[in-house]
């Protein structure tokens, strides 16, 4: 194991011990709702200030070696430019995936970094041999019925053994949607928080939702996204109506990634969109159905099939996570928010 200690969360400001335990209980936000004062004057001064403790902070827990995951994707760049802005030492890691399966966003993070005048390290990464060998190996170690994350726990597999201490990936601060805050921590982003330990390196899933004042200030500076259509429900009706629903799906996706971009701005980050907010697995997606002339070959390969492995013992905890916020809390946040976005419902 690990000599350094993996902090999900910053003095421990969220329980997620209901995911941990699989009792369906949401993620409690441990803040007295007073904290929230900071933010209602949030200068230009006190962002840069939140920006470098989180960075410090998370540094702080990752050991003498850290590893920072850049995808290109807006998250990893907030990340980074945290890390820069507190002059830490990390080495930033793009993965590339063979036949340049991932080249939307490796070329992304790539321009990025040289925009920037970052240094990096490129890693190459075989996805088709670990979807078709390692896929359900990884479901059963770490627990996750997620292709996606499953490629992300072999990457810190993989820095594991380049003598890496730690590792950190963007991750996302608490959304607000439909007046609810914080329904996008679900149990699949968190489950990074009650695995660490399962890991032989310290790491940070969640570099967004870290620290509470960097987490909540690039909440309270995003504009609200209002949708009478539930965006998860449309990905699952995605599954047997691609035609219809998984364009409205992805419109839908693009703008809260619009609104998000404006949060970022807000926040001082520094940023360079990309066209639309990429999942990573376009590419991969594309690859196979050309191969197998099925656009739903890797939904039906190497997802669908971890939600039944072993019984479906990985996909039992079927609760939608997020933070339960009370009363007081929310009273507090909604006081700032709707003051700031006040010519939004």
């Amino acid at each position: 194991m690990s000599l350094y200690k993996t902090v999900p969360f910053y003095d421990n400001w969220l329980d997620v011990s209901g995911l941990k335990e699989g009792s369906g209980v949401d993620h409690t936000c441990r803040l007295d709702p007073s904290f929230f004062d900071i933010f209602e004057h949030m200068t230009v001064t006190k962002k840069k200030q939140w920006r470098i403790e989180a960075a410090q902070r998370c540094h702080e827990t990752l050991g003498p070696y850290p590893a920072l995951c850049f995808s290109g994707g807006i998250d990893s760049q907030a990340m980074l430019h945290c890390f820069s802005e507190a002059d830490l030492e990390a080495h930033v890691i793009i993965f590339t995936f063979k036949d340049s399966l991932n080249k939307q966003d490796s070329d992304h993070a790539k321009m990025y970094c040289l925009e920037h005048d970052i240094p990096y390290r490129e890693i190459e990464f075989d996805i088709v041999s670990f979807l078709t060998r390692d896929n359900t190996d990884i479901t059963r170690k770490y627990g996750s019925t997620s292709p996606h994350f499953n490629t992300h726990y072999r990457f810190v597999e993989v820095l594991t053994h380049l003598g890496y201490t730690g590792v950190c990936f963007g991750g996302q601060a608490p959304d607000r949607l439909n007046g609810i805050y914080g329904s996008n921590l679900d149990k699949v982003p968190m489950r990074w928080s009650v695995i660490s330990d399962k890991f032989q390196i310290a790491n940070q899933g969640s570099f967004l939702s870290f620290s509470p004042e960097l987490a909540w200030a690039t909440t309270l500076s995003t504009p609200p996204f209002d949708s009478s259509v539930n965006i998860d429900q449309l990905n699952n009706l995605a599954q047997s109506d691609k035609n219809r629903t998984y364009k409205e799906y992805r419109e839908l996706v693009h703008e809260r990634y619009k609104l998000k971009i404006q949060g970022y701005t807000n926040m001082g980050f520094s940023i360079i969109p990309q066209e639309t907010k990429y999942t990573g697995f376009e590419l991969v997606n594309t690859h196979f159905e050309k191969l197998h002339n099925d656009g739903w070959f890797f939904e039906k390969q190497f997802r669908q099939p971890l939600s039944r492995l072993d019984g479906g013992k990985y996909n039992k905890d079927t609760h939608q996570y997020k933070i339960g916020l009370n009363p007081d809390q929310t009273e507090k946040l909604e006081n700032i928010y709707l003051k700031k976005f006040a010519s939004r419902p």
